[in-house]
C-alpha cells in the first residue's frame, strides 16, 4: 500500500539518528484494522465521512516485565477508555453531517512531548498505524465518498502527514482537512497538497489554528505555523470575532496564532501539563471553544463541495 511505503522511508530516515540505535522501540501489539474493535465509528447515513485522528490521551506505562512503553496499547481497556471522551467530543462536532470514523492507534504518550527530537524519533512508529488505518478505510469503508480528514494535537500532526501523502484521486474527494492545535511548517506545503483555507466554504483546503492569550504563551513545538484562520469569522486577518458574551478571538497574521481575549487563564491552566502549556495557552480548548462553529463549518464546506462541478460532487449534504 502506498502509505506503508511512505512510512518505511520515514522510519529509515529516523533510524539513522534514533536514540533507540535504529531498533524499533518497545510497543504493544499492532492494531488489526479488520477488527471492528480498533475503530470508533458513528454512522449517520450521510454521503460523506470524517476520518478523525485522536489527540494524545495516555501517559508512559510499564508492562509486567518492567519495560516502559512510550506508545498507547490499543488492546488495553484503560487506554481505550482514556481515548473515549476525545472521540465522543469530536464525533459531536465533526459527525453531525458526516459519518465519523476514527481508528485507535499506538499514539506516542504525553511523556514523549518533551522536545522536538524525542517526538521526531518516536512519532513515525505511531504514524505507521495511521497510514495502515487510512489505507483500509479507503479500500473497505470509503466507497468513493467525499471525505474530511480531521485531528487535534498529535492527531493534527498525523493529518498533516496524511494530506501530504494523498494521491490525485483522494485529493479530488477531500472536502477539507482540519489541523487543530498543531502547525503546518513551510516544508509541509512543498508538494502542493496543503492549501490554506481562505474562508468558510472553500474546499480541498486545510484549516489550521492555535489559541493563546498572547504570542508569548505559544508552545514552540506546536507553532509557529504557516497557516492560521479564525474559526469563528473565517478570516485570516486581525478582525475580531465574538465567541460568547465576554470572549473574542482574532487571528494574529504576524505570529499566525489565534489571540483569545476574555477567558480566565487561571481557570483553564492545568499544572500537570504546565511544562507543555503555560498559563494563557488554550490548547486544551481548541475543540470545545469553537465546537458550534466547527460543526456548522463541516456542513458549509460539504454543501459547497457537493455544489461544485465535477465527478463525485453531487448529492445531498445530509
Amino acid at each position: 500500500m502506498k502509505h506503508i511505503t511512505i512510512y518505511i522511508l520515514l522510519a529509515f530516515a529516523v533510524a539513522g539518528c534514533s536514540a533507540e540505535n535504529g531498533n524499533k522501540p518497545f510497543m504493544a501489539a499492532a492494531p488489526d484494522y479488520t477488527d471492528t474493535r480498533m475503530w470508533y465509528i458513528a454512522e449517520t447515513g450521510a454521503g460523506a465521512d470524517v476520518f478523525y485522528i485522536l489527540p494524545t490521551c495516555v501517559w508512559d506505562w510499564t508492562d509486567t516485565e518492567g519495560q516502559t512503553c512510550h506508545y498507547a496499547d490499543v488492546y488495553n481497556p484503560d487506554h481505550i477508555a482514556a481515548m473515549l471522551p476525545s472521540n465522543e467530543l469530536a464525533a459531536g462536532i465533526f459527525g453531525a453531517y458526516a459519518n465519523f470514523i476514527s481508528p485507535y492507534y499506538r499514539q506516542i504518550t504525553l511523556d514523549s512531548w518533551t522536545d522536538e527530537k524525542t517526538v521526531s524519533e518516536r512519532f513515525p512508529y505511531a504514524m505507521e498505524d495511521v497510514y495502515r488505518a487510512f489505507d483500509l478505510y479507503m479500500e473497505k469503508m470509503n466507497d468513493g465518498k467525499p471525505f474530511f480528514i480531521a485531528g487535534f494535537s498529535q492527531g493534527a500532526k498525523c493529518v498533516v502527514e496524511l494530506v501530504k501523502s494523498l494521491d490525485s484521486d483522494e485529493l479530488q474527494r477531500l472536502v477539507a482537512a482540519f489541523v487543530i492545535g498543531y502547525k503546518v511548517a513551510p516544508e509541509d506545503m512543498e508538494n502542493g497538497n496543503i492549501r490554506p483555507a481562505q474562508g468558510s466554504s472553500d474546499t480541498g483546503v486545510t484549516i489550521c489554528y492555535n489559541s493563546v492569550e498572547s504570542p508569548e504563551c505559544a508552545n514552540p513545538g506546536l507553532s509557529q505555523s504557516e497557516l492560521c484562520i479564525n474559526p469563528i469569522n473565517w478570516r485570516c486577518d486581525s478582525e475580531p470575532a465574538t465567541v460568547s458574551d465576554t470572549v473574542t478571538v482574532s487571528a494574529d497574521p504576524e505570529h499566525r496564532l489565534l489571540i483569545v481575549k476574555g477567558l480566565d487563564s487561571d481557570r483553564y491552566y492545568n499544572p500537570s501539563l504546565g511544562d507543555l502549556f503555560v498559563k494563557g495557552n488554550y490548547h486544551l480548548l481548541e475543540l470545545e471553544l469553537y465546537k458550534d462553529a466547527l460543526r456548522e463549518n463541516v456542513r458549509q464546506r460539504l454543501e459547497s463541495f457537493c455544489a461544485e462541478e465535477g465527478p463525485d460532487r453531487s448529492g445531498p449534504v445530509s
